[in-house]
């Protein structure tokens, strides 16, 4: 047993300090705990003053309110426990950590007694610790007892202290005797808390032996053979959490994760060196071989703001609750300047300003939020950035208002270890306005009161890529493969450990300018349907609205008999919750009634609002927008949905009801089929069901592409009604869409063709004739003058007769006017001689900023030059 009294460490063997504590490589970091004297996790004796004095001031006096609330007294987290043996421990370990930082600050006796009292019953009340779903609660129990214990230890009296020891190290054993043996108990998320916890309860007992074994397991790199969730796919941070710094889990699960992770990595940074010398796997600072120069978390709380919603939350992607990412004052703190600390900072007070700067224990913000953080709440900050795309997702937005346009796209391609994956990959989701327009329905786990996870809705929701915003091939709805036969499943996360993904989504191109923004993924292999690939762009422009290309490609055409195929396109719409008449309380007040068991699960009924169809566009026969004609029964000889006009209209409200909200969905050319179904069903928030519609346009062919324009707008505001009409193409296969407002003499061209031929649009008195050789086009005009363009593997490019872009073989580019000519950010798959429009035969182009060899063509209007694969800048001077 250890023992200590007086906070003197009086372990039996000797506590190595530096690289050489562990017995086998990776190394551990060095921690010094022999002969520290509690407290020494979070701060010293001397720095209490200081600490005392940072509560007077907000926003740490505001958290210090809310452990003033805690212990003792009536409510969370010593009031009435709950009646579920693990929340009770958990309850009972806040109740620890919020009396000993009473005790601490204020001196207040009834703190210690909460505490002292807490930390003997330490472990005795959870039955599943060593089990799901108890061993989640059970990490972050572990690391409030660790705190709490620091703190009030020199105040315990000598019997105490042994008492509590041993109730702290008989929790310590028994689970590292789990931890070690790579069962199914600990995995993903519990391994991560259950770890966290672990090891920093070994520091506050003065051992490091237990903390190492944590430390290697977590940022080692042996691969993780015996855990068969994760099997060749370690080391386990490494296989958790992306490049990028996306956690596989979902937004949520971030949250869970690194509530109890990141004051572990502090103290650990702390107690191996400090702020300057200690070990910081956040910031890649001091770190062994094994981490190496890797910042994925650092990426991964920059990137926490690039999927928060305009409104403050979290987005719904894979387990994503309608509630604010969490830590983020922490978080903000952990952070270097090189790592993102200002965008940090910014989202941080972004979230203050918004009243949603929210923390899942003030505790941890008051020891771990430095001032300079604390400063960006009063000053209404925001980060520097807007739209951000990664391998893992694009984010596309207008700005950080409530009211901002902000597109939402998955483009994960990576394995996912983890049952919160869904089959999304190039799933959308879009909140304008003030409110969700197009939502993603959740993880699905709430549609079960029963407890069982094998019913319907569960999977329709988790398992189909029918409950998602993207396309389907041949009605394969994807329930999954254990539960149905044949096990048709089209979009998938893995179904064996030798394949990364069934069906892997690639990002091939992006690009960000403020006035157009785009991102474009595609998937070459579908397991189910192997002839068929796809490409999708999605497009923001004039942070107003945005296109959506999709490109469907079957490999069989050019055949003899190519295979036709049905590609349905979903969407799914959100918008008011709080207007269903005689719903529960909890539905109109989800922000701080919701219910906190399964068994209280509330039916909420329908998100309100209305699908309109465009009877206006039903007679123009003339905008390719029409009613479609009869559709001959499917191969099983099933009547197909009712064909209608390639417009609708989704009109909702915020969800304070005050203003009027539509969204104008058009697509081109007109589905051969359209459908509206409310029979979706989401998962904003636990324990809570809604309804909502979704909408399904069909086309019937072997290859076939389209675009679909989603035009949002706030009609209280009086903001103007797009002109969305399809133009006829000549030439190739392809379709073209004007969106055009008269107020702001705009006129933007989208086009969208196979890519095989060029297609054209004619000139006409509104538009100028424009023409494209590539898989799709958008061209921003204000009074026919050309704006900004992007272009996706296109080889040429022209407008009114002037070729802008030409290539040698298929580019991605992003062009603007400069000066007579244009410039260009390119993205080569190989590289490819390119011209550009220039103003005069003797220009020089530069390439990255260096004068590039340049040749002219009098036919054309361009200056030619070799482009290497990659990205790159093209310009004239």
């Amino acid at each position: 047993m250890l023992r200590s009294m007086g906070g003197k460490a009086l372990a039996p063997w000797i506590l190595l300090v530096g690289l050489g504590g562990c017995s086998k490589p990776p190394p551990c970091a060095p921690v010094q705990i022999h002969e520290r004297k509690h407290p020494f996790i979070a701060f010293d004796r001397q720095e209490i003053p200081a600490l005392r004095q940072r509560v007077t001031q907000d926003p740490y006096k505001t958290w210090m309110d809310d452990v003033r609330r805690g212990p003792p007294g009536q409510g969370h987290p010593c009031g009435a426990p709950s009646t579920n043996t693990d929340v009770k421990e958990s309850q009972l370990s806040n109740c620890a950590l919020y009396g000993a930082l009473s005790w601490v600050i204020e001196q207040r006796s009834d703190g210690l007694k909460a505490a002292r009292d807490a930390l003997l019953k330490a472990g005795d009340t959870s039955t599943g610790w060593s089990q799901t779903p108890g061993a989640w609660y059970w990490g972050g129990s572990l690391l409030n007892y660790a705190y709490a214990y620091d703190l009030v230890q020199p105040a315990l009296s000598a019997d105490d202290d042994a008492a509590i020891r041993d109730k702290l190290e008989d929790a310590l054993g028994k689970t590292m005797g789990v931890y070690e043996e790579f069962n199914t108990t600990y995995v993903t998320n519990f391994r991560y808390r259950v770890g966290s916890g672990a090891a920093t309860l070994s520091y506050a007992l003065g051992e490091h032996d237990h903390a190492c074994t944590v430390e290697r397991d977590l940022f080692g790199d042996a691969p993780l053979e015996s855990l068969f969730a994760l099997r060749s796919y370690g080391p386990y941070m490494q296989a958790c959490l992306t490049q990028d710094g996306t956690y596989v889990e979902g937004p949520s699960y971030q949250d869970d994760v690194f509530s109890v992770m990141l004051p572990y990595l502090q103290a650990m940074k702390r107690l191996s060196g400090g702020a300057h010398d200690g070990r910081d796997y956040i910031n890649a600072v001091n770190t062994p071989a094994a981490w190496g120069n890797d910042t994925r978390i650092a990426r991964m709380l920059r990137y926490g703001a690039a999927i928060s919603m305009p409104d403050g939350n979290a987005a719904t992607i894979e387990t994503g609750w309608r509630e604010p990412l969490q830590l983020s004052s922490i978080a903000a703190s952990m952070l270097s300047e090189k790592e993102g600390r200002r965008d940090a900072k910014g989202f941080y007070g972004w979230l203050s300003a918004k009243g949603k700067a929210a923390v899942n224990n003030p505790v941890y913000s008051i020891l771990y939020t430095d001032p300079d953080i604390a400063k960006a709440a009063a000053g209404g900050h925001e980060p520097s950035y807007t739209s951000i795309v990664t391998s893992d997702m694009t984010s596309l937005r207008s700005g950080w208002s409530a009211d901002a346009v902000h597109l939402l796209m998955t483009t994960e391609h990576e394995y996912r270890p983890s049952s919160h994956s869904q089959p999304d990959q190039t799933s959308f989701l879009l909140h304008a306005k003030g409110q969700y327009l197009i939502i993603d329905p959740g993880d699905g786990r709430n549609y079960d009161p029963a407890g069982s996870s094998h019913t319907s809705l569960f999977y329709w929701v988790n398992f189909s890529p029918e409950s998602h915003n993207l396309v389907t091939v041949d009605s394969f709805k994807g329930i999954r493969d254990t539960y149905q036969t044949p096990a048709w499943r089209q979009l998938g996360v893995f179904t064996d450990l030798t394949r990364p993904v069934d069906d892997p989504a690639i990002l091939r191109a992006s690009f960000l300018t403020g006035e157009l923004d785009s991102s474009t993924v595609t998937i070459d292999d579908y397991v189910n349907v192997p002839d068929v690939s796809t490409r999708r762009t999605a497009a923001l422009a004039r942070r107003s609205y945005v296109v959506v290309f999709d490109h469907m490609i079957s490999s069989g055409v050019g055949s003899a008999q190519p295979m036709l195929h049905y590609y349905d396109t979903h969407l799914h719409y959100g918008g008011w919750l709080g207007c269903r008449p005689g719903a529960p309380a909890v539905c109109t007040d989800y922000a701080t009634a919701r219910p906190t068991s399964p068994s209280t699960q509330v039916d909420c009924g329908d998100v309100c609002g209305e699908v309109r169809m465009a009877s206006d566009l039903a007679a123009e026969a003339a905008t390719g927008l029409a009613p479609s004609g009869p559709i001959p029964p499917d191969a099983a000889g099933r009547a197909p949905s009712a064909p209608t006009a390639g417009r609708l209209v989704w009109a909702t409200r915020t969800d304070d009801g005050k203003r009027e909200l539509e969204l104008d969905v058009v697509y081109v050319p007109r589905p051969d089929a359209f459908s509206v179904d409310r029979g979706g069903f989401t998962n904003f928030f636990l324990n809570m069901t809604f309804r909502h519609p979704f909408s399904v346009a069909r086309y019937i062919a072997s290859s076939t592409q389209w675009l679909t324009v989603l035009y949002p707008r706030d009609l209280t505001a009086g903001e103007p009604k797009p002109a969305v009409e399809a133009l006829k193409v000549s030439g190739g296969s392809g379709s073209a869409a004007l969106i055009s407002i008269a107020e702001q003499d705009t006129q933007d061209l989208a086009l969208v063709s196979d890519g095989a031929q060029p297609v054209e649009v004619g000139d006409g008195p509104r538009v100028p004739s424009a023409k494209l050789q590539g898989r799709s086009a958008l061209l921003l005009l204000r009074n026919r003058a050309l704006e900004r363009a992007q272009v996706d593997a296109g080889t040429s490019l022209s407008v009114g007769g002037r070729a802008l872009l030409l290539a040698t073989s298929p580019v991605s580019a992003s062009l603007r006017p400069e000066g007579a000519g244009v410039a260009a950010e390119l993205v080569l798959s190989s590289a490819a001689q390119v011209g550009l429009a220039v103003s005069q035969k003797d220009a020089q182009l530069t390439l990255d900023g260096k004068p590039a060899p340049t040749r002219y063509d009098a036919a054309s209007g361009t200056a030619w030059t070799s482009v290497p694969q990659g990205r790159h800048r093209l310009a004239a001077r």
